[in-house]
This record gives structure tokens, sequence and C-alpha cells, in this order.
């Protein structure tokens, strides 16, 4: 029973049995429609299928109530929507006594009852989950791992979430965790440390040093893909189709890849070893990594057409700085949060005058103080628009930043810059009474008038945002939506040429999100991308995945369990002067105890 191995799982993806328990091989105990152990690629491919499955169910209860159902083997439901209509057309006959206002209302009964089995059959069968799995962008079976750490099999939990999320270390310490606020320990003390318990299967598990696999067979057709962009949801969508068994090229202007996961995390949140983990493991299912390739220069889509790759998805993130009216540039002592991080994982860190200020309220913001501070800065202030408790920065990272020395202006809109002899001498700010959105959603600060400050300053970061850069895309294109919900789209050229098939997805669509948002939007254009291109493969996939844990026997709340765990911490002091990660990773006693805390509500759902 080799194929049992937690070293095969993460090799080749999580495999434990779905329904029952193994005996011996041949010899499962099978429940009905239980398709026993199926591979990485069976379930992928099942998830198109079932993709395509809602679809054409949709589109057959638009020609009556109920086909569609019954052809998505929803048989029940399928007869209920098909009798509404005749016993509608009954009831109408047996009270026949000519035409009044109630056949209106019937008639509008009549398109409701079509209207609502539609929706119903292309919705499918919604199986309940966990609120923390709802809550999770990817989709990730989080009560699950969280009981495989618990067992003491971090290897297979780290292969559980490989199923969703490719970036198990980065999540593990850099996530906004929303799962976390939907857990049901929220009532009962606070929740469960989800973000920590998956760092720790992550940790444990890349320890192993067990290299995956596509686990693609000989004669399966692998089309050739090229992903533009190597951050997140490039390499999540390139992760995907490799396991799907396409041959896939990523190309990137940056020499390594990684995008901002590699150059814009601090590494006190995010250390070079742990992003490397996540990367060898993307890398080593035979994505091919073209770096130094600026896309509409060095490449474009008639170049690739002409290199036979079947599809193209445009996955470059958004990396351009939005910088300030009358910003100056680096020699007068201006930077922007991009740049200055991504020169500091480089080693190449910019030098730093005097007192420091940081224009902007978000993560990125506060990465740029406490890097600041690591750097040997006495006076670092971070300026922003928002109040302390609307700032977009997580709450805990803007304690940590004041626990090490950060100083916080909020409600403050930069009017001008103050130079002097050529050099920035300070910001001439206003101080902001609320925030609204203009039609086209961008930030307008409303000031108050006559409350003119200035903050001195002798080096200046902005971190207000960024941009993509779509240049690149012909005039004429036009994006055609596949997946709203996960931004997937695909690019039609009004003039026919170039013909290759051509995608978007992640941030240079919606814009700057999480690490997790932009992997979710990564492999669902992945999956979009095969279905098109392989529907005779799709088409082969008759495997359910009917993935379950086993039943556990139901405990009774412990008052030790409504306490949260906490990892070790450097001290603010201490982590001043060092980019050492600042949180560790839990101890195994720890990860137990916290992963007891779950309350394995989706057993019950």
């Amino acid at each position: 029973m080799d194929f049992l191995l937690p070293e095969k799982l993460l090799r080749y993806g999580y495999k434990d049995c779905v329904l029952c328990e193994v005996l011996r091989p041949g010899e499962e105990k099978r429940c009905r429609d239980c398709s026993g152990r199926i591979g990485q690629r069976d379930r992928l491919l099942w998830e198109i299928r079932r993709e395509r499955i809602r679809k054409t169910a949709g589109v057959l209860s638009l020609v009556y109530p109920g086909i569609g159902h019954l052809y998505s083997g929803r048989i029940a439901y399928g007869v209920f929507w098909a009798a509404l209509l005749p016993l509608s057309v009954g009831l109408v006959l047996n009270v026949w006594s000519g035409i009044t206002f109630g056949h209106a209302f019937l008639l509008v009964e009549a398109a409701m009852i079509w209207w609502l089995a539609w929706t119903d059959a292309r919705r499918g069968p919604r199986e309940p989950v966990a609120p923390c799995q709802g809550a999770c962008p990817s989709g990730i079976h989080v009560p699950d791992y969280i009981a495989l750490v618990r067992e003491g099999r971090p290897l297979e939990a780290l292969a559980l979430v490989h199923d969703k999320l490719p970036f198990a270390a980065f999540c593990g310490r850099a996530c906004p965790h929303p799962c976390e606020q939907k857990c049901v320990r929220n009532e009962y003390g606070a929740p469960i440390s989800i973000m920590a318990i998956k760092r720790y299967a992550a940790d444990l598990g890349y320890a192993k040093g067990v290299v995956p696999s596509s686990e693609v067979g000989e004669g399966i057709p692998g089309p050739r893909v090229a992903v533009v962009g190597a951050g997140v949801s490039g390499l999540a969508a390139a992760d995907t189709l490799a396991r799907l068994g396409a041959h896939v090229t990523v190309l990137d202007p940056n020499e390594e890849p990684g995008g901002m996961m590699r150059y814009g995390a601090a590494e006190f949140r995010f250390p070079q070893e742990a992003f490397l983990s996540d990367m060898k493991h993307v890398l080593a299912r035979g994505v091919h990594f073209r770096g130094g390739t600026l896309f509409g220069k060095d490449a474009t889509f008639s170049s690739l057409e002409r290199e036979e790759f079947q599809a193209v998805l445009v996955a470059v993130g958004t990396s351009d700085a939005v910088r300030l009216p009358g910003e100056g540039g680096e020699d007068q002592g201006f930077h922007d949060a991009l740049s200055f991080l991504t020169r500091i994982r480089k080693r190449r860190p910019p030098r730093l005058r005097g007192r420091i200020v940081v224009v902007g309220g978000g993560n990125v913001a506060i990465d740029v103080a406490r890097s600041a501070i690591r750097m040997g800065a006495a006076d670092v202030t971070i300026a922003c628009i928002e109040s302390r408790e609307t700032m977009p920065a997580l709450p805990w990272e803007v304690e940590d930043a004041i626990a090490e020395g950060v100083k916080l202006l909020p409600g403050t809109a930069v009017k001008r810059f103050v130079l002097a002899d050529g050099m920035v001498a300070g910001i001439e700010a206003l101080q902001v009474e609320r925030v609204d959105f203009d039609p086209q959603g961008r930030v307008v600060p409303r000031t108050i008038s006559g409350s003119e400050f200035e903050v001195p300053a002798d080096t200046v970061v902005t971190a207000i945002g960024s941009r993509t850069n779509l240049s690149f895309l012909p005039a004429d294109a036009v994006r055609k939506a596949l997946d709203p919900k996960n931004h997937v789209f695909r690019l039609q050229f009004a003039g026919g040429e170039p013909k290759i098939a051509a995608y978007m997805c992640g941030d240079c669509v919606r814009g700057p999100g999480t690490v997790v948002e932009a992997s979710a939007s990564g492999r669902a254009a992945a999956l979009n991308i095969y279905a098109d291109l392989c529907v005779e493969e799709v088409d082969k996939a008759r495997y359910r995945d009917n993935y379950r844990r086993r039943h556990e026997a139901q405990v009774t709340d412990r008052p030790e369990w409504r306490v949260r765990r906490k990892a070790e911490r450097l001290s603010p002091g201490a982590a001043r002067g060092t980019f050492d990660e600042v949180e560790m990773r839990f101890t195994d006693r720890c990860a137990f105890e916290e992963a007891e805390r779950c309350a394995r509500c989706n057993l019950s759902l």
C-alpha cells in the first residue's frame, strides 16, 4: 500500500479515501457513487466537467423546467420542477370560467417557475461547507487539513492545501485569513489560528523534501500555454495547468519568478527560504520559466502564436506605483513603496536620510515603515487619509508597527511637498474630515479648510497603491467575461488577428488584492483554458470528487479549548534591529492543542 504513504500524497496530490476506510487494495468497502481514490488530475477534470454540466443544465431548463435537473442527475428536483407547470395548467382548467385578471397572475407564475428552474439548474447542487471554508477565496478544506494536523499528519495536510492553493508557506504567514473571521469559535472564546496551523503544515511538509509531480501519463495530449506574468495568479494558473498535463511557459520581465510575493513582501514577514519552498514546488511540476522577457517588446501575441502556443494567459498584476502630484525623484529624497521594498529584497537597500515619512495606510505602507526602522531610521511616521479605525492595513500589523516605534498620523492628506535646496524638507498637509468615493470608485478626501500643518521629512516614501500597465494590448482587444466571480476574462480581437486564444485574470483585471484571491483567480483561469483547449479530455472525466472526512465522535466542549494558542514572537525591541522573522512557527504541542480546538462543524453540515 505504498500509494498511501504521505510523500506519495504530496507528490501526486491528496488521495485520501473519500467515503470509506481502505482494508486492502481491491477489497475496499465502497458506498454508492464512490469513486475510490482519485488523483489530482481526475479531480480537476471533474471540476471542469461539473461546471460544464451546470451550464448545459441551465440551457436545457430553458427548454422546459426540470429537464436540466434530470440531465445533471438530480432526479427528484427534475420531477418537482417538471410537474409544476402541468399542475398550474390543470388548476386553470379546473376553475376555468372565462378570461379574468387572475390569468395574468398565472402567466407571471409560469414565468417565475421557468426562471427559478433555470436558476436552480444552472447553479447545480450546493453542498454545505464549514463557514471557514466558505470564507476562503480559494475554497480550501480548512477543517480537514486542521484534522490532519491534529492526527499528526502535516505532510498530508500540506498536500490537501496544495489541491487549492500552491502558496501554503506565504498564506501561512501573510494572509488576512478571512476564514478566522467566520470561525464558529468566535462565539466561544477566540477563533482557531487557521493561518498558523497552515504554516506549521507547510514548514514541516516542505522540510521532508518531497518533490511533486504532474501525475500525467503518456499519451495524454498536453496543450502548450504561455502565461505572461510570474506573480501569484500567473504561477497559480501554471501550477494548475501543469497538474492537468499542459506544457506551460511563464514569461516575466524579472530574472526570477514570484512577482510581488518575492519582491514586495518584507523579509521579516516572509523569509526568502519560505518563498523558495513554495516556488520550487510549482516549478517542479514541469513549468518552464523564461525570465527577462518584457511582453509587448521581447514577446507578443503573434510571436507566441508562431511558437505554436495554443493559448496565452495575461496575469501581469499591478506593478506600476501610483504617484502623487509634485512628487520628485529619488535624488530628491522621494521613493515609491514597490521599488523601496524590491531593492531591500535584492540586497540593494535605498539610502535613507533623516526623518522618514510614509504616505499611505495599507499593509505595504506598514511594511515600508517597519523596514525603515530596521534599516536604522530613528524617526518614521505614517501619514494616511483614513482614521485609525478605517485604515486598510490589518489592525494587528498597525499595532506591531507602533510597538516597534513607528508614529501614526491618521486623517492626514498631502497638500504639497516642501523642498529646500532641491531636496524634500517636509509635507504640507491638511486634516481630513471624512473620506468619500467618486462615481469611478476613486478616493476623495474631504479636508478641513484652514487646517494646514507641516510634517518635517528628509525622505518620503509613497505607498498609495499600484495599477496595471496594459499598453501591450491591441487597441481593438475586447474583454468577455468567462468567470466574473474569479475575474477571468477572454480577450477577443476585433480584427481577427492574432488568432491565438487569449485570456486575462488576477489583479490586472480586478485591481490590487490579496495573494489568496489572486491564486483563486489564476486557478479558475487555468480550468477555463483547459476546458476550451481539451474538450474531449474533459468529456472523459467520469469520476466524481466525493471528498469527505470520516465521521468523528462528537465530544463535549472543554474550557481549555476556548483559549487561543499563540506562537512565540520576537519582542518589539529585538525586532527593530533585525530582518529575522518576527513570529515563529507553532511547536508540535501548540499545533496539536490549537487543532484540537476546531469544532469540526463541517462533519455536521
